[in-house]
């Protein structure tokens, strides 16, 4: 079989579906009004964070619609999510109700299906991680659809009360690791994000030093609402501000998220709407692929 690589196309529908998966489902509630509160502690508000994360079996987001632009393209699509824990995660996309492609992320597999060029790949998280330029598996996706991946940072041979301060503002408890942080390494998916506007980061060994890392938790069920990641030293910004909140069973998501990603060479913003949402079983996330498409092989 002869050996070719995605085409720019099919490239960019993955990238859309990957950011896609990466941060639609982070979970938060409606802003309160402003109260006098006291700081918690450190280790207090981590652990009613991880108490209260959103715990799944099932999860289906049936209708999501995303902008995305960049400094060279804009470009708007519509798709749907499908996860069961520990078995699969399937993202489908579509443009004026035309499918586009599929992705299914498995424990140990990643395969796209493009059915505009009738192609697809199968492949390991390997190929998924270098073509990002981010350290990717199942584990960690999963991790964000359950609202725990920002902070789910490692801070090596560090304590979290050595890292964090926590504060109160507009009625929102704050964690951050400004002023705390000189020589501290860390690991996780704040650099993994970071490492894919600066190739040049090595990951696992960049030290912290400049960077500032904010969240914002609501008062009320310390579900994040906001994310801010400041990166002086390389000029790196990350902003994730999550709004008009639905509610589902006992919990509630947000039903818009903007990001906007900021570096000397590029600024990222992305809209995304998102409504259908259930807890339902689902039967399986299986993933069809004609007879008839051609497989592309990386090197």
């Amino acid at each position: 079989m002869k050996k070719t690589i995605p085409g720019s196309r099919q490239k960019f529908n993955l990238l859309l579906l990957f950011i896609l998966v990466v941060f639609t489902s982070c979970k938060t509630t409606r802003e309160l009004p402003v109260e006098s509160l006291k700081p918690l502690p450190v280790e207090k508000l981590l652990n009613l964070v991880e108490y209260n994360a959103f715990e799944y079996s099932d999860l289906t987001i049936k209708r999501i619609q995303v902008q995305f632009s960049n400094s060279s393209t804009k470009n708007s699509f519509r798709a749907s999510i499908k996860a069961v824990k520990n078995d699969g995660i399937l993202a489908s996309i579509s443009k004026m109700n035309i499918p586009l492609g599929r992705v299914l992320l498995t424990p140990d597999s990643v395969t796209y299906v493009n059915y505009i060029d009738k192609n697809f790949l199968a492949d390991d998280y390997s190929f998924l991680s270098n073509y990002f330029n981010l350290s990717l598996d199942f584990e960690t996706i999963q991790a964000i659809l359950s609202n725990n991946v920002f902070l789910n940072q490692i801070h090596v041979g560090n304590s979290p009360e050595s890292i964090y301060d926590t504060s109160v503002e507009n009625g929102r408890y704050v964690l951050q690791t400004a002023g705390k942080q000189n020589g501290v390494k860390t690991k996780g998916i704040f650099n993994r994000l970071r490492s894919s506007f600066h190739p040049g980061v090595i990951e696992n060994q960049e030290k912290s030093q400049g960077m500032v890392r904010k969240m914002y938790f609501n008062r009320r069920n310390y579900s994040l609402e906001r994310l801010l990641i400041d990166d002086s030293l390389n000029r790196w910004k990350l902003e994730v501000d999550f709004n008009d909140f639905v509610k589902i069973e006992k919990k509630e998501y947000p039903g818009s998220i903007d990001i906007k990603m900021t570096s000397p060479e590029e600024v990222v913003d992305m809209k995304i709407k998102l409504n259908g949402f259930s807890t339902d079983k689902i039967e399986s996330v299986d993933l069809n692929i004609p007879g008839s498409y051609r497989q592309i092989q990386r090197y």
